[in-house]
């Protein structure tokens, strides 16, 4: 036996298992996958990793129905290696990920999807994560996630469309633990919005993805979201049409971060009662398809939280510059640690497109990097405000003496 075998077989059981699980990170899923042909020990330690996470991905830019084939191929057999074959696989999946084809919705061939949905749940016994888009609901019923036999242990939860509203609300009901929930649209039976419903009914809730409509649901559900991404445009008629706007005011103060994902309007961003509800915020991504001059920024100043660290803005042009707008956000709201500016949006031929700045004396910039539009849409891995803050801390960390220390140095006490 070679030296590297040998010394590879003397390692323990748990120093092999953290070895693998850095494969479920790889970029070649197959990696993983070849090691259960090794020998039997191998096999035992790295098929649990190789079935945490089970997720089925066709994205969602197909037009024909042809280029669905492979996707159900490999869907059902999925579903007969869980159900038929071996039962017990079920128990290793902890993240079920499954996202459907649009031309599967287009052409009306959803059925199929829904069902096999439905023929895997009950095999999930330790489920954590639950993301499941793109599926038809004349064919798939929300109350189909009933079946789930531990529905407690849920803690992430991403659906496209609710149509049947009632039967979420009672299945979010079973789910004491979830803390994460990514749902574009919810409706009842008659194509009615929900109401205000009565609070808690998912205590540790704590993110929440949405369309600006289904914003407050998920707000007086949780009553302690941190993290929310609004996916819509239509934010402000979301607000004006809360049915108790008091029930709202403290589960909005209670948010840390905010992504307003779609563009909005300077003049939207400049009302008072869009984003200054949400009071205890830190974090905070907004974009809009309009430019941006010093007088927006000190309005936005007065009129937004008092406590935001860290701001990313795109916008179609800054004027008169960059520097001169980084310079009056960093004055007009003296919590500001970190300002990201993304210039145009993907499509910008401006230079530098992405500057970066970070409060000290004097200010110091970056050009020299790109990034993109901070979102937590199924709230995959880690989420984008725990990396903000990381770097703010290694930022603050590097310019000497303890985080706290610079922290009161280069902000004021609110």
């Amino acid at each position: 036996m070679p030296p590297l075998a040998r010394n590879f077989s003397s390692l323990p059981n748990e120093v092999l298992h953290m070895i693998f699980t850095t494969l479920t990170h790889s970029a070649e899923p197959k990696s993983l996958h070849n090691l259960l042909s090794v020998s039997q020990r191998i096999h035992a330690i790295a098929k649990p990793l190789l079935y945490r996470h089970v997720a089925i991905y066709c994205g969602c830019h197909y037009n024909e129905s042809a280029d669905c084939k492979g996707f159900r191929r490999c869907l059902d057999a999925l579903v007969y290696s869980i159900t038929a074959n071996n039962a017990a696989l079920g128990g290793l999946v902890k993240f079920f990920e499954l996202v459907v084809p649009r031309c599967a919705v287009d052409h009306g061939e959803e059925q199929w999807t829904g069902q096999a949905v439905e023929a895997l749940l009950p095999y999930l016994p330790n489920l954590r994560k639950l993301v499941v888009i793109y599926i038809g609901d004349s064919d798939w019923r929300t109350s189909t996630l009933k079946v789930t036999p531990n529905p407690s242990n849920l803690t992430h939860l991403s659906l496209l469309y609710v149509y049947d509203y009632p039967e979420f609300l009672s299945f979010l009901g079973l789910c004491p633990r979830l803390e994460y929930l990514a749902v574009s649209l919810v409706e009842d039976n008659n194509d009615h919005l929900p109401g205000v419903t009565a609070p808690d009914i998912v205590p540790r809730l704590r993110g929440a993805c949405a369309s600006a409509d289904f914003l407050y649901f998920c707000l007086l559900i949780g009553r302690r979201v941190e993290h929310i991404n609004i996916t819509t445009e239509r934010i402000t008629e979301a607000i004006d049409n809360a049915a108790d706007m008091d029930a709202l005011a403290l589960p909005m103060s209670l948010a840390r971060s905010l992504t307003i994902e779609a563009p909005h309007s300077m003049d939207a961003l400049l009302r008072a009662d869009v984003i200054a509800p949400y009071s205890g915020l830190e974090f905070l991504a907004v974009n809009t398809p309009a430019s941006i001059t010093t007088t927006d920024v000190r309005v936005l100043g007065e009129r937004w939280p008092k406590k935001i660290r860290y701001l990313y803005l795109r916008c179609l042009c800054c004027t008169p510059d960059h520097d001169t707008i980084a310079e009056t956000f960093l004055s007009a709201l003296p919590s500001l640690i970190l300002l990201d500016i993304e210039i145009g949006g993907a499509v910008s031929s401006a230079s530098p497109r992405c500057s970066r700045y970070f409060r000290a004396n004097p200010i110091e910039k970056e050009t020299d990097i790109s990034f993109s539009f901070p979102v937590s849409c199924v709230f995959r891995g880690d989420l984008w405000f725990e990396e903000v803050e990381d770097l703010i801390h290694k930022r603050l960390g590097r310019a000497g003496g303890a985080v706290e220390d610079n922290l009161e140095n280069i902000r004021p006490v609110l």
